[in-house]
């Protein structure tokens, strides 16, 4: 089956569940910024997991809800990025695809150490009201999946229990993908709760438990899941000509105006979109026009 994610509710609605395979989505990431394994698993399991926290997102406006998962540990991949949609499309970028770390002791990945543990994880909520909700917490194991738990658990005083699993073979390629969130509501007793902790341990690593979505969720809470969705998941990147451009009208009037003397000068401009690697050559008359728009606003705001 294609990837998909599966969420529901269980416990009588005490209980929020999602599970998800990303398997495509992440071999595609890998295609496109030819990472690493390490960075392969750690790019896959930010990716995963911003498809699970986005889930939960409601559509309150006509623009449509995302949620971005920011990682800036002080590791040698440098900053990790990703947006998700509940739509089930999901994007991702690392500063440094080329980067890597030894092994554990016992033969691992070293994620860890890979992303650092001295910077943060940010989530920031947007549901197309305008006003984006942006969460902060310090990194203290890097591997992201234990970090996302603990943001739930601090920044939104709501328990959870977050499995992300990425399996890439020596010789690179991404033989599997999945993640699995629980998290605990209002009303779920402590002894509910260990029941719950041990049933995940059970399954052990999701690439190894067979099954999929469905199966994870139903084993753990034993086929109480009541309100099931299940949609398709891919990576989807969205960027346009158009949004380029706008981008670049942020760097401001004299850096636009270097780009320009140099493409009049035979140089071109070229953008490169850091999620999908798409390059846009950006012609003399569009940069003509972006910095035709800068001068403009900022005659508008000193006249104003």
């Amino acid at each position: 089956m294609r990837d998909h994610l599966v969420r529901g509710l269980g416990l009588g609605g005490r209980v929020r569940a999602v599970a998800a395979d990303t398997t495509t989505v992440v071999q595609e990431l890998q295609r496109i910024h030819q990472p690493t394994r390490t960075v392969t698993t750690a790019l896959g399991r930010l990716a995963t997991g911003a498809l699970l926290l986005a889930a939960s997102l409601e559509k309150v406006t006509r623009r449509e809800p995302v949620l971005t998962l920011e990682v800036d540990g002080g590791g040698p991949a440098g900053r990790m990025f990703a947006t998700a949609s509940p739509a089930g499309w999901v994007r991702a970028f690392v500063a440094n695809p080329g980067a890597t770390a030894a092994p554990t002791e016992d033969g691992r990945l070293d994620v860890g150490t890979l992303v650092g543990r001295e910077g943060h994880l940010s989530v920031t909520r947007d549901v197309g009201t305008g006003r984006p909700y942006r969460g902060l917490v310090p990194l203290f194991t890097g591997e992201i999946a234990k970090d996302l738990a603990w943001y739930l658990t601090e920044s939104e005083q709501s328990p959870a229990a977050v499995v992300l699993s990425t399996s890439v073979e020596q010789h690179g390629g991404v033989s599997g993908a999945s993640g699995l969130l629980l998290q605990l509501l209002p009303g779920v007793s402590e002894d509910e709760a260990g029941e719950l902790t041990e049933r995940v341990r059970g399954l052990g690593p999701l690439a190894e438990a067979g099954g999929g979505p469905s199966q994870w969720l139903e084993s753990i809470l034993q086929g109480g899941l009541d309100d099931v969705e299940s949609k398709a998941v891919e990576f989807r990147c969205g960027c346009t000509k158009d949004r380029v451009l706008s981008a670049l009208a942020l760097i401001g009037a004299r850096e636009v105006g270097g780009l320009l003397r140099d493409a009049e000068r035979g140089t071109p401009t070229v953008m490169t979109c850091e999620f999908c690697r798409t390059p846009y050559e950006v012609s003399v008359g569009e940069l003509q026009t972006v910095l035709g728009e800068i001068v403009a606003a900022r005659l508008s705001l000193s006249v104003n």
